[in-house]
């Protein structure tokens, strides 16, 4: 069933708030795989028509390398970080202690490598907004795609636009200071997801 999940003020300061304290923690496990400083260089939470989500990540024809989890427990919801492939090569040189440049393929090594890092993230992420909510929010073992955007993107939103015609997405652009390797971290809940956390925080009332 469909329903309207426009977000309040008071909610959305909420949610932005959970999502910040996500990605402080993600960005730390991330600093500690790299042995850099990662800087989170831009934070958006917006509410977007599930068919223009491509366009999140450089557009549907754009070819891209996604690392995709999906959660469960209290509630459901998807990750995905997105790079460039010329960048994400550059993030597993530096996991892999591997001179820069070194990497010009995505191999079974290379896609180990960034699987745990997704597996990193993702538990990170949630740890902090399951923490902060008492729930319990379990990641799935991380998917490594080389797909154009609008496929990786289909992926994520399927689900959610049976429930709903917009996705809220928490976006977060990051990188390191002297290998200038960046990337692009969405969240994209269910409608499930938003209502349980909000629900847990007191916000909005159980129906």
């Amino acid at each position: 069933m469909r329903e309207d999940m426009t977000l309040y003020k008071d909610e959305m300061r909420v949610w932005s708030n959970l999502a910040l304290k996500g990605i402080d923690n993600a960005m730390a496990g991330l600093a500690t795989m790299v042995n850099q400083q990662i800087k989170i260089k831009s934070l958006s939470l917006r509410q977007v028509p599930a068919r223009e989500a491509p366009q999140l990540v450089g557009g549907p024809e754009k070819l891209v390398i996604g690392i995709y989890l999906t959660f469960t427990g209290d509630a459901t919801g998807h990750i995905l970080l997105v790079h460039q492939p010329e960048v994400a090569f550059a993030i597993i040189d530096m996991l892999l202690g591997n001179a820069p440049g070194s990497t010009q393929s995505l191999e079974e090594m290379e896609q180990s490598a960034l699987a745990e890092l997704g597996n990193v993230i993702g538990s990170c992420y949630l740890n902090a907004i399951a923490d902060s909510l008492g729930m319990s929010l379990r990641p799935s073992p991380p998917d490594v795609i080389l797909d154009m955007a609008g496929a990786i993107m289909d992926v994520a939103v399927v689900e959610i636009v049976q429930e709903s015609d917009d996705v809220f997405v928490s976006e977060t652009t990051f990188g390191t200071e002297d290998r200038q390797a960046s990337g692009t971290f969405l969240v994209i809940p269910s409608v499930s997801f938003l209502r349980v956390i909000l629900e847990h925080s007191g916000v909005r009332q159980r129906c």
